[in-house]
């Protein structure tokens, strides 16, 4: 196995606590999207907003799953296979089934109750159309907790490999993969607009194939590429000290990237623009970022801490309050923007004081966070402590 410093790298904390609480303003956002209907959407479109969620959109699930990569082959490393695995099912499992047997039925009542409310659907409907969605399992049985499948998958895949190949062999020929690639830049940049093109030409087949379910499946399924480079960022020193790396001028490109990555086009040619300046835009600003984060918060910092162990239970809690939140403005006549900065954080809020009460229970810590309760121990300090993490 591969052996790595154990000293706490503490700017992974404010990195993922980032991307997780970026999903609140995120999806506020989207629900006054101009292109895009939300399932409680507000009535009032905002140009501005929809800019703000499409620029969001670009980098904090990208970002997200190179954290994951990186912490998951963290613990495949130092732990192996057998328990990368099954701390991985609960951290993991355990959140997705508490989650999906009540916070998505309560969101399923209350995008119905909407829906009624502004005038969408018959009263008379309320109850066959809430059966309805509660008996099918379609994209409200899904919703916000996609990216806990996509990390089980991952993690069942990577998992398998390492059993194959044994971890120490699949780590190094991981590492060397990947500081094959980076030598050769030039063709793994071709390599990346390639495969963009090819899935320009091919997207829309699948789509007229598979439909809206297909779509959404590629959709989820697109973030694996980040997932594997942060397996690479942390294998490598050589991925690490490129992602670190990235300075202001390349974060401003990413920027502008990002800008051109809302530009989707109908044409194979504008699809793959829209592609290629997509994932390179994800790199650039993510690395930025956590450039960023080591420079100026590589050291314990208990609020840090403390708001990136609340971060995946805000994410999980977030959505159903936006829901009622925005369904209860949409009665209300104020400019979108001034609902966006409200909404906001009323909803961070709400949701930190409901991780409050379910961190306070060990119950409740593990069937909403996946983690389990350990025995007391001597008190350590905070750079001696190893953390688990979603993105772990």
């Amino acid at each position: 196995m591969m052996m790595q410093t154990q000293q706490r790298e503490f700017y992974w904390d404010f990195v993922r606590a980032v991307y997780l609480l970026l999903g609140v303003p995120f999806h506020v956002a989207v629900a006054y999207s101009t292109h895009f209907d939300w399932s409680v959407p507000s009535p009032e479109r905002s140009p501005v907003l929809t800019f703000i969620a499409d620029m969001l959109h670009t980098a904090r699930m990208p970002g997200f799953f190179v954290i994951a990569g990186y912490f998951s082959f963290m613990i495949l490393s130092r732990k192996g296979v057998g328990v990368f695995f099954q701390e991985r099912m609960v951290r993991l499992g355990v959140p997705l089934i508490t989650a999906t047997l009540t916070i998505l039925p309560l969101q399923m009542v209350i995008q119905t109750y909407f829906e009624v409310s502004n005038g969408t659907l018959d009263a008379d409907a309320f109850g066959s159309t809430l059966i309805a969605r509660l008996t099918h399992f379609d994209e409200p049985w899904i919703s916000h907790l996609w990216f806990l499948y996509i990390l089980i998958g991952l993690t069942v895949g990577i998992s398998i490999l390492a059993r194959i190949l044994q971890t120490g062999r699949f780590e190094t020929i991981y590492r060397n993969i990947a500081e094959f690639a980076l030598r050769n830049g030039a063709m793994s940049i071709l390599v990346v607009a390639f495969v963009c093109t090819q899935l320009a030409v091919a997207l829309p087949r699948l789509e007229a194939l598979g439909g809206s379910k297909l779509m959404a499946l590629l959709s989820y399924l697109q973030y694996t590429p980040y997932f594997l480079i942060g397996g690479a960022i942390y294998l490598s020193p050589v991925a690490k000290g490129r992602y670190l790396g990235v300075g202001v001028l390349a974060g401003i490109s990413g920027l502008v990237l990002a800008y051109v990555a809302t530009w989707e086009g109908q044409t194979v040619w504008s699809r793959t623009v829209f592609l290629v300046s997509g994932f390179f835009a994800a790199l650039l600003v993510t690395g930025f970022v956590a450039n960023m984060a080591q420079r100026h918060f590589n050291r314990a910092n208990r609020t840090i801490r403390n708001i990136a162990d609340a971060s995946f239970s805000i994410y999980l809690f977030h959505h159903p309050i936006i829901y009622v939140l925005v369904g209860l403005f949409a009665k209300v006549d104020l400019p979108p923007v001034l609902e966006f900065v409200i909404i906001t954080p009323v909803t961070a809020v709400l949701s930190y004081l409901l991780h409050k009460a379910v961190a306070a229970n060990r119950i409740t810590a593990l069937l909403f966070n996946g983690v389990r309760a350990k025995k007391a121990a001597p008190q350590l300090e905070t750079g001696q402590r190893e953390k688990e993490t979603v993105a772990a």
